[in-house]
């Protein structure tokens, strides 16, 4: 009984000393944070209304993802910083200042994937943006691990 709950924790132990593991794990995180804001955000800020600037408006699914991406993004760069790429030599910064650049890049790959997924094909808006968030990710690993937190020589 010991030597499997022995085995486990190996398991675990292994598993969280991988840098691969730890980004998802962080990315994880960040994500359940960005699609609990989203549906809060859409269906009681917003309740699924457009919604109106003066001659501009735009629909609660965009103003959503806005909202919940960035403090997604706030919650990912802290624990990516500390819990993946804490060996990184660049100051924070830079650090943040790049992470920045590809989350912008990134809410726009998000941002027409979202629409794809709920104005094109008509899928419900919380599971499209799972769905968007999803697919981005091995892509964001190797741009984090080779810019945003990269390892300067000396």
């Amino acid at each position: 009984m010991f030597s499997s709950l022995k085995n486990e924790s190996g398991f675990i132990s292994k598993a969280l000393n991988n840098k691969l593991v730890r980004f998802f794990m962080s990315a994880g995180i960040a994500t359940l944070a960005d699609v609990i804001i989203y549906f809060f955000v859409i269906n009681f800020l917003f309740e699924h209304q457009r919604v109106y600037f003066g001659v501009y408006s735009a629909s609660a699914h965009t103003l959503s993802l806005c909202v919940s991406y960035s403090c997604g993004v706030a919650v990912n760069f802290a624990i990516t910083k500390y819990a993946v790429f804490n060996e990184s030599t660049l100051a924070g910064k830079k650090q943040f200042s790049r992470f920045a650049l590809i989350a912008f890049i990134g809410f726009f790959a998000n941002y027409g994937l979202l629409r794809l997924f709920v104005e094109v094909f008509d899928f419900y808006p919380t599971p499209s943006r799972i769905t968007s968030a999803l697919s981005l990710g091995i892509a964001a690993y190797y741009i984090h691990k080779f810019f945003t937190f990269k390892i300067e020589s000396t």
